[in-house]
Parts: structure tokens; sequence; C-alpha cells
């Protein structure tokens, strides 16, 4: 995984932080999946907006943490998310929703 040119974008699965821990539904296979809080985060970050590079320096910032050993952690973790297809690995940006941009769509109905 080229981490620089890698953006982790979450699929349309339900999912909901409680505290600082989210649950993620996998509804079509029927099972659950528990993240602590740095997975939760990750998870967070994942909008196909962000590569794993910018990622990786949030997460560093954020917990304080080495970041060599957080770029591995975050790498093995989204591969697991990817192989459990709850997220895919895009070559390019994901462009930003109306709502993401802070911009209504244009009504074109006249």
């Amino acid at each position: 995984m080229k981490s620089h040119r890698t953006y982790p974008c979450r699929k349309q699965v339900p999912w909901r932080v409680l505290d600082t821990e989210a649950l993620v539904v996998d509804v079509k296979a029927g099972l659950l999946y528990p993240l602590n809080s740095v997975g939760t985060r990750i998870w967070q970050l994942s909008d196909g907006q962000r590569s794993v590079d910018e990622i990786v320096r949030i997460i560093t910032d954020e917990f304080d943490a080495n970041e060599e050993t957080v770029r591995e952690d975050t790498i093995d973790f989204l591969t697991e998310l990817a192989q459990a297809k709850l997220l895919s690995l895009e070559e390019n940006p994901r462009p930003p929703s109306a709502a993401e941009a802070g911009t209504r769509p244009h009504d074109t109905r006249g």
C-alpha cells in the first residue's frame, strides 16, 4: 500500500460512536465490529478525502504516539477493514459531497 496515494473510504454501513468507541455493523454478514478509540478515530477519518499519510499524522498528533508504530498499525487496521469489505482503498481522493463542502446542491428544477 502506497500510503501517500491511498485514500481509505468507508462503505455505507451502519455505525455509531458510543463514548470514544464505535460499533460498525455489517448487515449482510450479520457481524458487529467494536472499535477502540484509535480504531474509531481512523474509521471517522476514512472519508475518502484523506490519504493514509494524513490519517497517520492526525492519529500520531492526537494520541501523542510514535509515528512508525501508528503507520504500521493503521495500515494493518485499514487492510483488515478492506478485507472485511467495510471500506475501500482508493487511488484518488473522493470529491467532497455538498454537505461536506458546506454548500447546498443547486436546485435545477427551475
